[in-house]
């Protein structure tokens, strides 16, 4: 007897054959009907020329897109088919999204800049540290960046620590292991004291810069609290690490010129400063002792004496010849003016007195205020020497570093050969050596 199927019946049957047959299949059309539920599923059909596919992406797998979907996009969908019984159709339960073909891909890449942008990842441009002194850098560990960073660090400043963060630059593990080394720079921010990072990678091929537009990537980028460089290594093409970090240069080697202070302009700076401190205080000094000559020509003890003894002389004449003439009718008068000589002596007295305290008294003053200007200015070139000082290769000595000299030049490790005698500067000595054995990192 034929069987007699019930609706639920023929339905699981038609789900199960489905699912066990198109379980890993993979489909290519058009974006179509776009929708984005609360849930964080996404609905949307898959279009060609004739037919349409349902296709549902849940959240799970649609958090792992790295650009952003739309409609008319063309893109390739895998999953396994299966079917809804309660509307009786069948719809791809997808997994994985990629774009399909260049121009795609390219849509893909512009659809999540202007995504980002809309955000404000695009806006963050913090000043970089004038003098950093710790360094992040996230780069392959044997890779010519890494090397090149440090060729110029030493050149130009070399006060400067470096951490790093190993990662893959390229390869299909590289977006994972770029995530994990910016995390653990986030952990360890406080803990190093660093004062800014570096994205860095040396050439490769076009190709090898998608990575550097994941999504993922770029938000962690932004997230990191402290300066970002990137320094990627091309020119032309402009990833969304560039546009999210807080400053973008084409190569390694740039990205330390960049951070990196020049200490021989610095050295310039100083000395050029020092001279014109020099210069300012001796036409202090000798403007301020033109002004005391001046005063104490004008104001001189001598001075006053001449004045008063000059007043005094000719009182003691108008006295004489008061006396002389009217002698016997003006007795009384001639008492007045003897009284009135004795007055002007006191006053000569009081007023010589009272010009000598003042005198002394902006004489003390004056010695003040020199000195104070003379301290102060000392304080700010004691601190010009203490910088100086910290930034000298000969701190770098102290702190526990050696410099390698062969025929009194600085030696790199690819000019030392077997057999070779070579000098090792310390801070306090140095030593001669012969070397027995090379080896090269």
């Amino acid at each position: 007897m034929k069987k007699i199927w019930t609706v639920s019946e023929i339905s699981s049957s038609i789900k199960e054959t489905l699912e066990a047959e198109f379980f890993d299949v993979s489909v290519t059309g058009e974006v179509s009907g776009l929708k984005w539920h609360s849930s964080g599923h996404v609905y949307f059909s898959l279009i060609d020329k004739s037919s349409f596919l349902n296709v549902a992406f849940f959240r799970r797998y649609a958090d792992r897109l790295s650009f952003v979907l739309s409609d008319g996009m063309r893109v390739v969908a895998s999953g396994n088919i299966s079917s809804y019984p309660p509307r009786s159709n069948y719809q791809l339960i997808c997994r994985k999204i990629v774009p399909a073909g260049e121009g795609d891909k390219l849509v893909a890449l512009m659809n999540l800049k202007r995504k980002l942008k809309e955000e404000g990842l695009f806006e963050k441009s913090r000043a970089l540290p004038e003098f950093p002194e710790r360094i992040a850098v996230i780069t392959s560990p044997t890779g010519a960046a890494i090397e090149d960073i440090k060729s110029v660090l030493a050149r130009r400043f070399g006060g400067i620590t470096l951490f790093l963060f190993s990662s893959l630059v390229e390869g299909p593990d590289a977006i994972d292991s770029i995530k994990r080394a910016i995390n653990r720079v986030k952990q360890n921010i406080e803990t190093l004291n660093l004062d800014l990072l570096i994205i860095a990678r040396g050439g490769g091929s076009k190709e090898s810069l998608d990575l550097f537009n994941d999504e993922k990537i770029a938000r962690l980028v932004y997230s990191v609290e402290i300066p970002v460089v990137s320094a990627i290594g091309h020119q032309i093409d402009e990833t969304v690490v560039d546009l999210v970090a807080d400053r973008r240069v084409e190569t390694p080697s740039a990205a330390a010129e960049l951070i990196s202070p020049d200490i021989n302009v610095m050295k310039a700076k100083f000395d050029e400063l020092i001279g014109k401190f020099k210069k300012s205080v001796e036409t202090f000094i000798n403007q301020k002792r033109s002004s005391i000559d001046n005063l104490s020509l004008r104001m001189s003890h001598k001075s006053l004496l001449n004045l008063f003894d000059s007043k005094s002389q000719r009182a003691d004449f108008a006295i004489y010849s008061l006396n002389t003439t009217f002698k016997a009718l003006f007795s009384e008068k001639r008492e007045r003016y003897f009284t009135a000589a004795g007055r002007l002596e006191a006053l000569k007295a009081r007023f010589l007195d009272r010009y000598r305290i003042r005198i002394y008294n902006l004489a003390i003053l004056l010695r003040k205020a020199m000195i104070n200007y003379i301290k102060l200015n000392q304080l700010k070139l004691s601190r010009f020497m203490d910088i100086i000082e910290a930034l000298s290769p000969v701190a770098t000595l102290k702190r526990g570093y050696s410099i390698t000299l062969k025929n009194g030049r600085l030696a790199k490790i690819d000019e030392i050969e077997k057999g070779d005698e070579i000098d090792t500067r310390f801070y306090n000595g140095s030593v001669k050596s012969k070397v027995l054995k090379k080896n090269t990192l």
